[in-house]
């Protein structure tokens, strides 16, 4: 990015963060003004997000254990955190940075942007049993249909992968799941009628495919997951420490590698008669046009001789603030691409179009 363009991509993440982290929003708008903290995250590398990056990287130093006066604004590091509008939050994240200013580069350098927002499977759910649906031509039971072979494009550490092992509950539309899960997840329906089964849809296997995939049982990938959580999300907290033990328990298997290139393998390793459901959430839409296009053309080739589907949290949804599309494309002599519903980017609710 641009240097010039700096201000204006804080102040854009600030206006995302209105109503829900009044932290990040009042530190970005202050990043946004400051030439010495602009010019540090202008070492972010080309292509990823300055500003998630940055409080990311604050964000894990404290984990760590960093004492800093910034952190007393921090809930996930003291337990009774300062009201933002309390002193001067701008001034204790700018001494920070400045006074870590290296480990806070390497960080820039060699992290990315990885949330793994585990209440996003609220979404997926209903996704997957679409897709189900559709692939067993229309059967309800799920004991007769033909089970899926998931695989996930950017899928961190995998915790997605795992949505299957959870408890849902989707005041007032019910709850779903093993109700002895330790993962509690829960959403509204806001609007229409989702898919919710009383028995999940099938799965054959599951595979995710990251460029930088994060091992759930190594300390600082762990604790970067935790850092990606924006500091005011205690239920998005309580619920990633969760998710966190499940998956050490049940490790996900993931590969490491360009999904434009590595896929083409990992779906030629599944069985010719098996559909197959892609799915990434909030991937797709932070791809360059180009890399778009080739990813749209990969996907045609790859549905081209077999049953192929692709679930993906695709762009800003219009009518909702911090909401996201939920799309499905099928590959049909050519990709259609249909809107399932929306969600909120942190899966707080669902609305469904079907």
């Amino acid at each position: 990015m641009d240097r010039d363009d700096l201000p204006a991509h804080f102040e854009w993440f600030a206006d995302w963060c209105v109503g829900t982290s009044p932290l990040y929003e009042r530190l970005a708008r202050g990043v946004a003004a400051d030439p010495d903290l602009l010019a540090l995250a202008a070492e972010t590398p080309e292509g990823r997000s300055p500003a998630h990056l940055l409080f990311a990287a604050v964000h894990s130093l404290l984990l760590a254990g960093r004492e800093a006066p910034l952190a007393d604004y921090y809930p996930t590091v003291v337990a009774d955190a300062r009201d933002p509008d309390d002193g001067d939050p701008v001034a204790a994240f700018r001494e920070c940075c400045l006074a870590n200013a290296d480990e806070i580069r390497d960080l820039l350098a060699t992290r990315r942007t990885q949330t793994n927002s585990v209440r996003r499977c609220t979404a997926l759910l209903p996704a997957f049993e679409t897709v189900s649906r559709r692939a067993s031509r229309g059967r309800a039971d799920c004991d007769s249909r033909e089970p899926l072979a998931l695989v996930e494009v950017g899928p961190s550490a995998g915790l997605n992968l795992l949505w299957d092992r959870y408890l849902y509950d989707y005041d007032p539309a019910g709850r779903y799941g093993d109700p002895e899960s330790v993962v509690r997840i829960e959403s509204a329906v806001r609007a229409g009628d989702p898919p919710l089964p009383a028995a999940f849809p099938p799965v054959a296997s599951r595979v995710g495919v990251d460029v930088n995939p994060l091992d759930v049982t190594d300390e600082a990938d762990a604790r970067w997951l935790r850092a990606l959580v924006w500091p005011e999300h205690a239920e998005r907290h309580r619920t990633l420490r969760r998710s966190l033990a499940a998956a050490r328990e049940h490790p996900p298997d993931l590969r490491e590698g360009d999904a434009l290139e590595l896929l083409p393998e990992v779906v030629a390793e599944l069985p010719d008669d098996r559909p197959v459901c892609l799915f990434d959430t909030q991937v797709r839409y932070q791809l360059g046009d180009d890399e778009r296009d080739r990813f749209d053309a990969l996907v045609a080739d790859l549905g081209a001789d077999r049953e192929l589907y692709w679930v993906s949290g695709d762009a800003a949804a219009d009518e909702y603030d911090q909401a996201i599309d939920l799309t499905l494309t099928t590959v049909d002599g050519g990709l259609r691409t249909e809107r399932l519903g929306v969600y909120q980017q942190h899966g707080e609710w669902i609305a469904w179009d079907r």
